[in-house]
């Protein structure tokens, strides 16, 4: 069988609930969504796609992955550390309850908000003032995943598609000659040196097998 490494370019199924109740919180098999009652007939269910190590998944699903064996079935408790991380009381503050309505933003409890570039959610809204919390969502709650990996990717092309994918971009015209990537992208001239060295950082980051990278 085929066992995982870090730096892998998979593809898994999971279903993650939180431990104190059991309510799922994300999955991505649909038959399991219709069985729960909680299907999103908006959205589209299928094995996500991910580099193992590089960030992109929980750091507990990560270190669980790596030696693994694809096609075997997991399931495993993470605690916050592992998972969404734990509360931090310094990550939840007061805010003026004018300075969000000068913006056009009528807070209330629950809601999220983008405040200058982070995510935060609205606790309360009380005598002009609005608290504040940019912990995630999900910090520190104990959960409970069940994982089953199903595909590695070894094929370069794949990899390197998939790397710029990460940043919102189709690479098109894509080519491979040993250690060398040629594509396209649309509209490069409007995305500008630094992050078009963004993209080919990236590229050869999560696609050691790469040392070179062209844009076209």
């Amino acid at each position: 069988m085929t066992k995982i490494k870090k730096g892998d370019l998979i593809e898994l199924d999971f279903i993650g609930t939180f431990k104190d109740n059991g309510e799922i919180f994300d999955l991505t098999i649909e038959s399991e969504a219709k069985k729960n009652k909680i299907y999103d007939p908006n959205f589209k269910y299928k094995p996500m796609k991910a580099f193992v190590g590089s960030g992109q998944l929980l750091k507990g699903i990560d270190k669980k992955l790596v030696g693994s064996e694809i096609g075997k079935k997991m399931e495993f408790d993470l605690e916050p550390k592992e998972a969404f991380g734990s509360r931090n009381s310094k990550l939840i503050q007061l805010i003026s309850l004018n300075k969000l309505r000068s913006k056009k933003v009528n807070p209330v409890v629950g809601m999220r908000l983008d405040v200058d570039g982070q995510q935060a959610t609205v606790r309360s809204v009380n005598g002009g003032r609005v608290l504040l919390d940019f912990n995630h969502p999900f910090a520190g709650k104990d959960v409970h995943y069940m994982l089953k990996p199903i595909k590695v990717f070894s094929i370069i092309k794949d990899k390197v598609s998939f790397s710029t994918e990460l940043l919102g971009f189709q690479a098109e015209g894509l080519k491979v000659e040993g250690k060398k990537v040629t594509f396209k992208l649309p509209n490069k001239e409007k995305l500008g040196k630094p992050f078009l060295d963004l993209i080919v950082k990236q590229v050869k980051k999560l696609v050691p097998e790469v040392s070179d990278v062209t844009i076209t």
